[in-house]
């Protein structure tokens, strides 16, 4: 927990004092649950209002296949469905001893 000194306007002190009297918790108690109870509507709002929230159904309407990410392979390589067999190639062997040397 971090320690704040803060400057508060008399209205501002009175009402916190009395709260803190109603409820029987401290004024620093009584701070931090306004401020709890402020920053989860602010973040609250800040979600509602977000454009991704926009993005939402954008693609409903295109047209085109709709089983793209369960036949990747299909839509990347043509008609084939799974990938081609792999042909692994045989590894070169140098015949001389500096066939790869070349200076």
């Amino acid at each position: 927990m971090h320690r704040l000194q803060i400057s508060l306007t008399q209205p501002q002190y009175d009402f916190l004092k009395s709260e803190a009297f109603v409820s029987g918790k401290s004024m620093a108690a009584i701070l931090r649950d306004f401020l709890d109870e402020i920053i989860r509507d602010r973040r609250q709002e800040i979600l509602n209002h977000d454009p991704i929230w926009n993005a939402i159904g954008v693609a409903q309407e295109v047209a085109g296949p709709t089983d793209v990410s369960v036949n990747v392979d299909k839509y990347l390589y043509s008609d084939a469905a799974a990938p081609a067999a792999s042909v692994e190639p045989e590894p070169k062997v140098a015949e001389d001893r500096d066939e790869y040397d070349s200076a």
